[in-house]
């Protein structure tokens, strides 16, 4: 029974012993100093899927380090198997975490270098390093159906998007980035018939994405009443004729030459008549 107890002391021992002479209890090294992501900015998401780290040599007799990305800012290594992989460069780059489809989701780079024993100093968070794939959702813009006035209201939506483009040529031609609103106001072309506008959305990574509308512009609709008729050709030959008149809509001009006068009246006639304006 004695040699047993005294079995028992040992093992106990040998197991503590190799609790507390472990990596989580190393002095040899110091913490990990200088670490960097150049195409990184810890501020902004980035669509660059593959986060690249740097980092200088600390104090002491590094061997090498162990690293590991996560998305737990509050990760350490420690025990006998510590998690992460271990490299001797002063270097690492991470998975791909666009295999994930991150929707801006913050990942922490940990690091702590290690001695010729094995043993683990402490451990140094970096980030958040922000990574977004997705682009904006549930995307839309509503409009009149119908006009006959050139500047029109748009209501846009998109979800997770910060800016917006707006153009009458194409998506991503012919207009600007700005700031994302609910609301906004956009000028159609000259001309009449129907209007294609494109709109794109951003979000803060750059991931876009797009949708259109269709409006139909009315032209020479003197009154403003969507629709052409007599009331609309009287006030445009008066004006030919000289004489007083109300208020002619300036969107009713047909050929884009900032004036009301022949063609406009012409156009309307040979609409209301039925006759082909062309």
């Amino acid at each position: 029974m004695r040699h047993r107890h005294i079995s028992d002391i040992v093992i106990s021992a040998t197991l503590m012993l190799m609790l507390f002479s472990g990596p989580a209890a190393a002095q040899n090294v110091g913490e990990v100093p200088d670490i960097q992501s150049p195409g990184h900015n810890s501020e902004i998401p980035s669509r660059v899927s593959r986060i690249d780290v740097t980092w200088g040599i600390p104090e002491g007799d590094p061997y090498g380090y162990f690293v590991l990305f996560n998305t737990n800012p509050g990760h350490t290594f420690g025990g006998l198997n510590p998690d992460g992989e271990h490299v001797t460069r002063r270097s690492f780059t991470s998975p791909d975490f666009a295999a994930f489809q991150p929707d801006d989701v913050a990942y922490y780079f940990h690091i702590a270098a290690a001695d010729g024993k094995g043993d683990i100093g402490l451990t140094v968070t970096a980030g958040p390093y922000r990574i977004d794939v997705v682009p904006p959702s549930d995307v839309g813009v509503t409009a009149p159906e119908v006009t006959s006035v050139r500047t029109v209201t748009l209501t846009l939506k998109a979800e997770g998007a910060s800016e917006v483009h707006i153009s009458n040529v194409a998506h991503g031609e012919g207009g600007r980035w700005k700031n994302l609103t609910g609301e906004t106001e956009w000028e159609l072309t000259p001309g009449r018939g129907e209007k294609t506008v494109y709109v794109r959305f951003s979000d803060l990574a750059g991931n876009t994405a797009g949708t259109s509308v269709i409006i139909t512009f009315i032209a020479g609709d003197a009154d403003g009443d969507l629709s052409l008729s007599l009331r609309d050709a009287v006030p445009v030959l008066q004006v030919l004729a000289g004489m007083e008149t109300a208020d002619i809509s300036p969107d009713a001009d047909v050929n884009g030459n900032g004036r009301i006068g022949t063609e406009e009246a012409v156009y309307i006639l040979k609409e209301i008549s039925g006759t082909d304006s062309e």
